[in-house]
């Protein structure tokens, strides 16, 4: 008797191990793409955009070089200017304060341009004259602007500087 109980439960240990490897196992999906860090970004307007501290690489002057350093537009249209992206002297005399503006549109067509123009204009220490430097922004992206030389529109190489965050 002993031995048929015995044998009992060794067939029911056997159906009860057969029974649960019939149980469908299903793999699971794999994970979805983890979203993408990389985010776009629409870019303000320029007047917006520019407001802040840049990198720059200009080939402005002389021709055939590349000037490198860093320029702070401000709110307020100033420019903080300490590795002289623009000239901090011209034969009139010490330049004294640098401004921009994003407000102009150049409707004479100069250059073959007609749009929007950023100008800068450079202050002299002796009068209220000054310099003033036509520009066009090429391209203004969060991370990037680009600005030309207003004269260099229709013509290679085009004169002017990048900006990088």
């Amino acid at each position: 008797m002993k031995t048929t109980l015995n044998q009992l439960a060794v067939l029911f240990a056997l159906l009860t191990v057969t029974q649960a490897c019939r149980i469908r196992i299903t793999p699971l999906p794999p994970p979805n793409d983890p979203p993408s860090t990389q985010t776009t970004c629409q870019a303000p307007p320029i007047e917006q955009n520019i407001i802040g501290t840049w990198r720059f690489e200009s080939n402005r002057s002389p021709p055939g070089t590349t000037r490198t350093g860093t320029v702070t537009f401000t709110a307020q249209n100033h420019i903080i200017d300490p590795d002289s992206l623009f000239e901090n002297r011209i034969e009139l005399g010490k330049i004294v304060d640098k401004i921009y503006s994003t407000d102009e549109t150049n409707s004479s067509g100069f250059g073959g341009y007609t749009g929007k123009v950023f100008r800068v204009d450079l202050m002299l220490s002796t009068t209220r004259a000054g310099v003033i430097w036509p520009c066009y922004v090429a391209s203004n992206e969060c991370n990037k602007i680009v600005i030309y030389q207003l004269g260099s529109y229709n013509h290679s190489p085009k004169y002017g500087f990048t900006l990088t965050r």
